[in-house]
């Protein structure tokens, strides 16, 4: 596929829409249409918000998370009681972007609550945001029936200099259970610091390949030199899901190690691969494997076509606005929704004008993502 010139022109119709909207209105100077254009945002976020559909309303939280506006924090606050726990959980996060005082008070909330992934996710913030005065508040948690609970308090202590409790952490790695293993593994690598990461690495060396991914993915960008040869024997692991997670590190790593290899892995049979390669090597502001992304987003797996227009929401591409506004008229709404998302990210004035015309979708939860992203771009 070829992404013709004629994106071009749906740029520009969008962008003659805004056009006509604002002129419809002459009597009123340009801020006032601006904030005519707010208003609508956030009526659409808060329609959304009244969903019986549990995803749509998930979809509402997160995106006025990522409007990073303030004028969101009482629209958060509601979410974070709504019934489906994810919505809850995305208002949590959410709320983070926009303030760090309103996320510690709703964590505070949020530290009892029925579900754990949302209870956990409180206790991590409890830890990182309100720092050593939330000790006695966290520390009953390490006593919680559900292990991921006892996992996040365990390592929020240990992070407020309490490293007796990486023996909570530790003790699952010698277990069979991969599932009990996998969230332990995931609270290692939110630590951060050289002893979690020297566990990192030794799982590296595992005999089975899903402990292997954990690992690389628990790792991530704190990614050092020294796990280098590794790397260069994972990335032709016969699992997609390795070479896919060592491409990631590779791309955590100095470009002058990692350049060659990650070239090569540009043509790896698995999309999802490529497009972890083609991420990485626009960090180091190169450009050999920028044609991955056109191609992907004609691949026959949705959630391939999905992953590589999120991706672009991280980078820089000559033909952003073009790929973006293509995968934003995708059939599919997951890839229509990461499109808009990614839209955001990119911002200016061609963000502006693919978002106005996103307001339209026909899917309320895409609607909601442009309305909060493009309240995002209006800031």
């Amino acid at each position: 596929m070829h992404i013709k010139s004629g994106l071009k022109f749906i740029l520009s119709v969008a962008l003659f829409i805004c056009v006509l909207s604002a002129l419809a209105q002459a009597d009123e100077k340009p801020m006032a249409a601006i904030s005519k254009l707010r208003d609508q945002c956030i009526q659409i976020l808060e329609q959304a918000a009244q969903s019986e559909n549990s995803y749509v309303r998930s979809a509402a939280a997160r995106a006025a998370g990522e409007s990073k506006s303030p004028a969101m924090i009482p629209f958060l606050q509601k979410s974070a009681e709504d019934f489906y726990h994810n919505t809850r959980l995305f208002a949590l996060q959410g709320m983070k972007t926009i303030s760090e005082s309103e996320a510690l008070a709703l964590a505070e909330k949020l530290k009892d609550d029925s579900n754990i992934w949302v209870k956990s996710t409180a206790l991590e913030m409890l830890g990182d945001l309100g720092g050593v005065r939330y000790k006695e508040q966290i520390r009953p948690f390490l006593d919680a029936p559900d292990p991921p609970v006892r996992f996040a308090a365990a390592a929020a202590l240990i992070k407020l200099g309490e490293p007796e409790h990486y023996a909570q952490l530790l003790e699952p790695l010698k277990r069979q259970d991969v599932v009990y293993k996998y969230h332990a593994i995931g609270h290692l690598g939110k630590i951060g610091e050289e002893k979690a990461y020297r566990h990192l690495v030794d799982l590296l060396n595992d005999p089975e390949d899903e402990i292997i991914f954990y690992g690389l993915k628990a790792i991530g960008k704190n990614a050092k030199p020294d796990i280098l040869p590794r790397l260069r024997e994972l990335m032709h692991s016969a699992n997609p899901s390795i070479r896919h997670q060592a491409a990631l590190e590779l791309g955590a790593l100095p470009s002058h190690y990692t350049r060659d290899m990650l070239i090569g892995l540009c043509s790896d049979a698995d999309g999802m691969v490529r497009i972890a390669a083609a991420v990485a090597l626009k960090r180091f502001k190169q450009n050999a494997c920028d044609g991955v992304f056109e191609q992907l987003l004609t691949d026959p797996d949705f959630g391939i076509r999905s992953a590589a227009a999120r991706a672009m929401g991280d980078i820089h591409l000559h033909n952003q606005a073009n790929l973006l506004a293509w995968a934003s008229r995708d059939p599919n709404i997951r890839v229509r929704s990461s499109a808009t998302r990614a839209i955001g990210m990119m911002g200016g004035s061609d963000a502006f004008a693919l978002l106005v015309r996103l307001l339209g979708d026909s899917n309320e939860a895409v609607r909601a993502y442009a309305a909060g992203n493009l309240l995002r771009v209006l800031r």
